[in-house]
């Protein structure tokens, strides 16, 4: 067993990373690790960190989306390669976003990603320590949520998503950005529209050289236009999805949608709400409405928290739930998520919620634990403990035998 370090804080919004911190931390607990949460921004923490030093041959740290990542000693190098300490980062955003972090090179840095999607494109493009790692978020256990029985539930459904307004994101970027780089960008989106982030590489640099601007993906302005690009696609999918959800029995928490207050007949604006809230909440209710942020290969983390509390997940549809969420296809919608489809899967809901909470209960039974968080923090674990580090500079090839080892023994006739 091994002394694991949750690097936390409590200064992130809706206070939801140490909240996914804290499930990681007692998933660890509970395959028999010594958890430590250590809280960034607390005066005790770097006499704890230091603490650690006399068993860095059995400590790790995990931080999530750069938490903990560029700690630095008051001589200004790394503390985990002074330390000697593995430390594995859990990035929930692509790596365009703060990129030089993304490609920290460290033999005690593990960088891993919550979507595949998302490693593949720092393996393509900044190469971080030659090798990145990928482990979905996984279904927690059904323990954090303190779930009702489906005849208890409200009957509602729970849309927990910040609502950016693609108006104003578009006149912040006019206002900012150079504008030959500004027409980059809005074509690049006409045509990312519907498409997953592995699709956005090719779109931008081609896009980009219609312009007679040639850019290498993983570089600043590359960068500066994928990150604007994500953004605002995901900006018009909420908003798009939120339209539709105004005339059901919704819940929307988040900011950012006030200005729909009022105009839905049975929806409810109820703003922002911190995550342990939401997450005990999310047991009670029968569906839980969720997107993916362009990805194709793994599910949001708000899909997998749905099937740990037992509540019905609908979502945009991708490679990943085709081919291990057969049972929800009813439930799922477009990647162009054009209205009607994703008024018809939660209709497929309100309809009939029985057969919809059974689906739900199939789904969780084929993907749990194969998908849970426990196997993700053992994977995490194993990465860490045996990839990086000291233990990783022992995987590299022997020095070259001496050269008569290979020569016969015996007389070739």
């Amino acid at each position: 067993m091994s002394v694991i370090a949750i690097l936390t804080t409590n200064k992130t919004t809706y206070d939801s990373l140490h909240g996914i911190l804290a499930m990681v931390g007692a998933e660890f607990d509970r395959l028999g690790h010594e958890v430590q949460m250590l809280n960034l921004l607390a005066p005790e923490t770097p006499a704890r960190l230091t603490a650690l030093l006399p068993r860095r041959a059995e400590t790790m740290a995990v931080g999530f989306s750069g938490i903990g990542l560029e700690l630095y000693t008051n001589d200004k190098k790394l503390f985990w390669d002074e330390a000697q300490i593995p430390c594995f980062t859990w990035f929930c955003d692509h790596p365009s976003y703060y990129a030089r972090r993304h490609g920290l090179e460290s033999r005690y840095l593990a960088h891993g990603y919550v979507f595949p999607d998302h490693a593949a494109f720092n393996r393509d493009h900044l190469q971080a320590n030659g090798a990145v790692f990928a482990t979905h978020m996984g279904i927690p256990d059904p323990g954090f949520f303190g779930s009702l029985p489906p005849e208890k539930r409200n009957g509602r459904l729970v849309f927990a998503k910040s609502g950016w307004n693609p108006a104003e994101l578009e006149r912040t970027y006019r206002t900012t950005m150079p504008p030959k780089l500004f027409a980059i960008l809005f074509d690049a989106i006409a045509e990312a529209r519907g498409k997953f982030c592995s699709t956005f590489p090719e779109i931008i640099v081609r896009v980009a050289a219609e312009h007679m601007v040639y850019l290498t993906p993983g570089r600043d302005v590359f960068n500066a236009i994928l990150t604007r690009l994500d953004n605002y696609t995901r900006a018009v999918r909420s908003r798009e999805v939120g339209a539709v959800l105004l005339d059901y029995p919704v819940d929307f928490i988040g900011g950012g949608w006030d200005d729909l207050a009022g105009k839905g007949r049975h929806a409810r604006i109820l703003g922002a709400m911190p995550f342990d809230a939401m997450r005990e909440g999310l047991g009670s209710y029968l569906a839980a409405v969720s997107l993916n942020p362009n990805v194709d290969l793994s599910m949001h983390d708000r899909v997998f928290f749905a099937l740990g509390a037992g509540t019905v997940p609908v979502f945009d549809t991708n490679s990943f739930s085709a081919a291990h969420m057969p049972h929800l296809a009813r439930y799922s919608f477009g990647q162009d998520r054009d209205a009607a489809s994703v008024a018809a899967a939660v209709e497929a809901v309100l309809a009939d919620p029985a057969t919809a909470q059974a689906a739900t209960a199939a789904t969780f039974d084929e993907l749990y634990p194969r998908f849970s968080m426990s196997r993700s923090v053992q994977d995490i674990h194993e990465i860490t403990m045996s990839m990086t580090g000291t233990a990783g500079a022992r995987l590299l090839p022997a020095e070259p035998a001496p050269p008569n080892v290979w020569a016969p023994t015996a007389k070739v006739a």
